[in-house]
């Protein structure tokens, strides 16, 4: 028996996961929120080292809140770099579980008792978790300092309140087949685009000032010498100045402002698509396609905070300046309305062109980026090989097309810089030349013409802009297309959405007839595979290289759904298991080991956020790491890092044997404590000790724990009961492991 391999603690419907209370906790004191405290670790939260008094809130705040989630949800949405959680943190776990926050100053007399519950953190003191007003007119609170529920009075004092409301919104993002994606996100921000549109207007109206200075001095002031009045004059230009400038500042914020809120928002839900996204999707689709997804966001992101962000809300005030030309300068007017006419026309006439020479930039500079990334994920086989000048070979042809169509884009947008010149010369020259005529028959002044001029260039500049942004506006164009055909591809599971977690398997696993190809284009991985196995049971799977071993595995926790036949657990078809809790529920040691930048302890806990200390300690000894493990060092002094703390992954990860390696990625199979343990090739860079570790393990986990054990070493099936030998993706022999080795050649394995 593996003793303490299973470690399940059921609780009742409905009882809390929180109200475990440690008296006898300080009673609050001077300092802050967030204050260290020697306390139990919060459901949830055993991965922060120092716990705080805004940690044990969290609970607390999510039960009155009426959330429906497991403490594996809250653990999952702590920041991954902390060691104990201050007020930002405890805001942004609350944002990932999709609670807005609102802060206010306010008294807890005058707090109104339909605002609670709500997290308050009082001037002096730890902070609570607002309940509910009891009789008397008491408030019944969570304290964090004392770790327990409690009655105070409602004359605390002042303090912080932040009220937390459930985001639904999130819902309609995904539900936007007509509309597209993107335009439904971009509806939140209506009602900011109705206030540039209203800045907008107003410094349009003081734009007006400038030429009509002009005027008045060229008309009022040089005509007749009055020094007065060109005071007067500069203080009224100079306030419509400062005013434009205040306006200018205002509504450059507003677009900060939607360019910081476009950056958090899109981008998050986009690389959480992709993060959701089926494994076959993300598989198929090499590591460079998956950068560009995430540029093309980037090309609308700096699109949206540009200057050109500005050219739409400009455009429909040139009205303005056309009216007050008209009114000037009578057929002046016309010299305007010609140039936007040609504009359009040249605009509608190289649209095409412009297009396709982008359109063709683009997937050139794609593939280009793409083979680089490829390159630099492989240069250690590559140098392997020798295979360097073969590479700058490749690369140089793809440079070359790259560098073409950029050619090729770079000359249309030279021609339009130059016809958008010509255009802008010949508007000023126009008006010159028509306003002349009108000066010498005394139907318009001097300075009425030079208005006019300076009117001119204020039409006809936002065109320019416009007409030079085409080739910019196609990419962006193009990046909004694939972007909403990227979030109209079903995912695994709504980003979101609360999914109750699969307690425990008994252990059954069942093939019925199971048929896989990865791509129409290569040979089947599976062809009508059928096998039962019992819970209990240890499943070695054999076979040669390619003939569907590890796509077994996949198989069993949903990585790909079968395109013929079925895959039950406990007699329930995959399908009907929500994929990511079904790979919660089951223990995968994939055959090469990867570890992330991290501490030990959170590579550990990316397979089981709820793991405690203790559990750590446990699983590692398991894997017979646990003495290295304590032995690790790194840093010196005040900066120093030992044992679980040690930072692996990048450049640490270089630091660790590959047996070590090999028994963490054991170790974070068996901290799951799975009735369903999948083994890849675990012998794989294991040491001798290691591999001895290993077998004691699953000897023991036999009968309690289905073990399928893909592997070559004889040592390892003589712990099978059964076998399931596959070949070229057929099913050669499956049965009692005595039976089935007896129909191996003898130098199979």
């Amino acid at each position: 028996m593996f003793k303490g391999f299973f470690k399940i603690e059921e609780k009742e419907e409905g009882e809390s996961q929180a109200a475990a209370s440690v008296p006898g906790m300080p009673s609050g004191g001077p300092g802050a929120s967030g204050k260290h405290l020697k306390s139990s670790v919060p459901p949830g939260l055993a991965a922060l080292k120092n716990q705080t008094d805004l940690a044990a809130c969290v609970m607390p705040l999510l039960e009155a809140l009426e959330w429906r989630g497991d403490p594996r949800h809250v653990a999952e949405s702590v920041p991954h770099f902390i060691d104990g959680l201050d007020l930002t943190s405890f805001r942004n776990i609350l944002a990932q579980l999709h609670y807005e926050s609102r802060p206010l100053r306010i008294n807890l007399k005058r707090l109104d008792p339909r605002n609670m519950p709500c997290l308050f953190l009082p001037e002096n003191g730890y902070a609570m978790v607002l309940i509910g007003l009891e009789e008397g007119h008491d408030v019944r609170v969570f304290d964090g300092g004392q770790q327990q529920y409690m009655v105070v009075p409602r004359s605390l004092g002042r303090g912080t309140a932040y009220f937390f409301r459930r985001i639904e919104e999130d819902e309609l993002i995904y539900s936007q087949a007509k509309v597209g994606w993107f335009k439904t996100v971009t509806d939140r921000f209506i009602p900011l685009v109705y206030q540039v549109f209203g800045l907008t207007f107003l410094l349009s109206l003081l734009a007006l000032a400038t030429p009509l200075f002009v005027m008045a001095v060229y008309d009022k002031v040089v005509a007749t010498g009055s020094l007065s009045t060109l005071a007067y004059f500069s203080v009224g230009v100079a306030i419509a100045i400062l005013c434009d400038a205040a306006l200018r500042n205002l509504r450059n914020r507003v677009m900060a402002f939607v360019g910081a809120r476009l950056d958090t928002l899109i981008g998050n839900l986009v690389f959480q698509k992709i993060l959701f996204l089926m494994p076959a999707f993300t598989e198929r689709a090499g590591l460079g396609a998956q950068i560009a997804r995430v540029k093309d966001f980037e090309n609308i992101r700096e699109f949206f905070t540009g200057p050109m962000a500005m050219i739409p809300f400009e455009l429909p005030f040139v009205t303005i300046f056309l009216t007050v030309i008209a009114v000037l300068g009578g057929p002046l007017a016309v010299v305007p309305v010609v140039m936007i006419v040609a504009y359009a026309l040249l605009g509608w006439g190289m649209g095409p062109f412009m297009r396709r020479a982008v359109s063709k930039g683009a997937r050139d500079g794609t593939r280009k980026q793409e083979f680089v990334v490829e390159t630099l994920n492989n240069i250690l086989e590559i140098k392997t090989c020798g295979a360097e000048k073969t590479w700058m070979a490749r690369y140089r042809d793809l440079s070359a097309k790259a560098a073409l169509t950029g050619y090729v884009t770079s000359k249309f947008s030279s021609i339009a810089n130059a016809l958008a010149h010509v255009l802008m010369v010949s508007s000023a020259v126009a008006t010159v030349a028509l306003g002349v005529f009108r000066v010498l028959d005394g139907e318009m002044t001097v300075g009425a013409l030079v208005a006019c001029m300076i009117l001119v260039w204020r039409v006809v500049g936002p065109l320019q802009t416009a007409f030079l942004s085409l080739a910019r506006l196609t990419q962006v164009r193009s990046s909004i297309r694939q972007i909403n055909n990227l979030m109209n591809i079903k995912g695994e599971r709504q980003p979101g959405q609360l999914v109750r977690p699969i307690r425990s398997f008994q252990g059954r696993v069942t093939f019925s007839r199971v048929s896989l190809r990865y791509s129409p284009e290569t040979d089947p991985a599976l062809v009508g595979v059928d096998f039962d196995v019992e819970p209990g049971q240890v499943v070695a799977v054999v076979g040669g290289n390619g003939s569907g071993k590890s796509t077994v595995l996949k198989l069993i926790i949903a990585m790909y759904q079968p395109q013929a036949g079925g895959v039950r657990v406990d007699g329930t078809d995959i399908r009907q298991i929500d994929p990511i809790e079904l790979r919660h529920a089951v223990s995968y040691v994939p055959q090469i080991p990867q570890f992330y930048y991290g501490t030990v302890s959170q590579n550990l806990r990316l397979a089981n956020p709820l793991a405690t200390d203790e559990d750590l300690h446990w699983a590692v000894n398991q894997a017979g790491a646990l003495d290295d493990v304590l032995a690790l060092s790194q840093g010196t002094g005040t900066w120093e890092r030992r044992g679980f703390d040690v930072r692996i992954g990048d450049q640490g990860q270089s630091k660790l044997t590959a047996s070590l390696m090999q028994r963490l990625n054991l170790a974070r199979g068996y901290i799951k404590r799975s009735r369903i343990l999948l083994l890849d090739e675990p012998g794989n860079s294991l040491d001798f000790e290691g591999d001895k570790f290993l077998m004691q393990r699953i000897a023991e986990m036999k009968g309690e724990v289905s073990i399928f054990i893909v592997t070559h070493r004889p040592s390892h099936l003589q712990l099978a009961d059964s076998i399931v030998w596959l070949d070229a993706g057929h099913l050669r022999a499956f049965g009692p492991a005595e039976q089935v080795r007896a129909q191996m050649p003898k130098d199979f394995v």
